[in-house]
């Protein structure tokens, strides 16, 4: 009897034997280098959204006000730094990404993306694995958690060859009877899927039923693991990986169908720029055909989601003041996977719009994230604890679950069951802000003191955990 084996993942220094050069050659691209443990960093100062900052060695520091000053370890860091590079802090395997960023293209450090407008110093964003999944290969995180990993939390800095090829034990244990995945072998969707992962943005990616994005493997459908939905004729500005979305709207894509693909102008295991050659090969009687095309043809535009940062268009304008592409008529469809009741809801869900719930209650497919967004938009509390409950038997460590079934708990006078999903909250992410405040309103005022001060160990800049630790120092002082 033949006994097939799963072939699992062994890391890139299992090719380099075999394929010494192309692994040489990849491990200096940016893809390689697109994550690790952070390195000593030189001192600098600056503001950023109206804070001062200082970094040195693997320290950032910062001011909060009145006199006080506080600091956060530098442990590892996401970004190639082709375009920039942030930090994430470390504490007891769980991450928290730092609130700046060097941006390398203009050589400055500011904001990290998405704290441009922080009213205050923010510590406990948590990185989860969605995020780092594109940065890093193998990451370990840990089942039930919110953004916990093992130690380390990937076992390999930056894309792996096996996320564009697949694991590769097998082919290891015997070359010629398990070959590996190769890309440009494989239909046109498939192929492109192994860019999608991380260079298709869209603006919602909602996972299939059953199915976890993180489980796409080199050489599966895209389509299968989620749906991506975008604005019906496109969007007006850009963000920084819709690299693939743009190139399909484009007109040299339309015309050349699936001869036109990522690795068409990029070569993966060098970065080698193709795209002058690939020009001019239908283009040859192109006018000013001795300048680089791309210049003219393919901007750099500056990006909607990131600070200081600027992306190639590719959306290929005829001229370069047709860059802005048409907006959206406001209505989502799929660029890739099926823009059914359920995706549609959760993606306008997602955005804040509300027209998620007609599209969430027609859902034939109702798992624990339908479950979840109509529950935050369910006006009856006994109904929305329902909703909860039923989403926390499917999704134990669900953060926004423990903690809002917790706060219909309390409401109901249920104050033990409250405690204990907020105790459980924390062991989901302790720098979550909702669960530790909630935990020093009920529970005895030392027990609750000490509750808030690890909080703030972890999030010392915190106004609203600032103020609470004050209250309950006074009630403890008048004891």
């Amino acid at each position: 009897m033949l006994l097939l084996a799963v072939a699992t993942f062994v890391g890139s220094q299992a090719c380099g034997p075999c394929h010494g050069a192309i692994a040489e050659a990849y491990a200096k691209t940016p893809m390689a280098r697109s994550a690790g443990r952070a390195e000593p960093l030189a001192h600098a100062s600056f503001v950023a959204a109206g804070h001062q900052y200082a970094v040195a060695g693997r320290t950032l520091s910062f001011e909060m006000g009145s006199g006080r000053a506080g600091s956060a370890s530098m442990d590892y860091f996401i970004g190639s730094n082709a375009a920039g590079r942030t930090w994430l802090r470390e504490f007891e395997g769980y991450l928290f990404e730092l609130p700046v960023t060097w941006y390398a293209q203009k050589g400055v450090w500011d904001a990290s993306p998405g704290y441009e407008r922080d009213a205050w110093v923010r510590l406990n964003r948590p990185v989860e694995p969605s995020c780092l999944q594109c940065h890093a290969s193998r990451v370990r995180s840990v089942r039930g958690t919110q953004n916990r990993y093992g130690e380390p939390p990937f076992l390999e800095n930056g894309v792996s060859c096996e996320r564009c090829h697949g694991p590769g034990s097998e082919h290891v244990r015997d070359p010629a009877a398990a070959k590996m995945v190769n890309p440009a072998k494989l239909d046109a969707e498939r192929r492109e899927g192994i860019c999608g992962q991380c260079h298709l943005t869209g603006e919602a990616r909602i996972e299939k039923t059953g199915r976890q994005f993180a489980e796409f493997q080199a050489g599966m459908r895209l389509a299968d693991y989620a749906t991506y939905l975008v604005w019906k004729g496109g969007r007006r500005d850009f963000k920084v990986t819709s690299h693939v979305e743009k190139l399909a709207g484009s007109r040299c894509r339309t015309a050349s169908g699936d001869s036109l693909s990522c690795t068409t102008c990029h070569e993966p295991h060098s970065n080698l720029n193709r795209t002058q050659e690939v020009c001019l090969g239908c283009h040859a009687a192109a006018h000013r055909r001795e300048e680089n095309c791309a210049d003219c043809h393919m901007p750099k535009t500056k990006s909607s989601d990131a600070n200081h940062g600027v992306l190639t268009d590719h959306s290929i304008p005829r001229l370069p003041s047709q860059k802005v592409v048409p907006g959206g008529t406001g209505e989502l469809e799929a660029f890739t996977g099926l823009a059914d009741a359920r995706a549609l809801g959760l993606a306008y869900a997602e955005m804040g719009d509300r027209r998620a719930r007609a599209y969430l209650e027609r859902a034939t497919s109702v798992d624990w994230q339908v479950r979840l967004r109509l529950a935050a938009m369910e006006p009856g509390l006994v109904r929305a604890a329902a909703l909860y409950e039923a989403v926390l038997k499917e999704r134990p460590g669900e953060v926004s679950a423990l903690v809002n079934l917790g706060s219909i708990y309390g409401q109901a006078g249920r104050t033990a069951d409250a405690i204990r999903l907020w105790r459980r909250a924390l062991e989901a992410n302790p720098a979550l802000e909702e669960a530790a405040l909630n935990l020093s309103e009920v529970l005895p005022a030392a027990e609750g003191a000490e509750i808030l001060r690890q909080y703030l160990g972890l999030n010392p800049a915190s106004p609203a955990g600032q103020a609470r630790a004050a209250e309950l120092a006074k009630a403890l002082l008048k004891r």
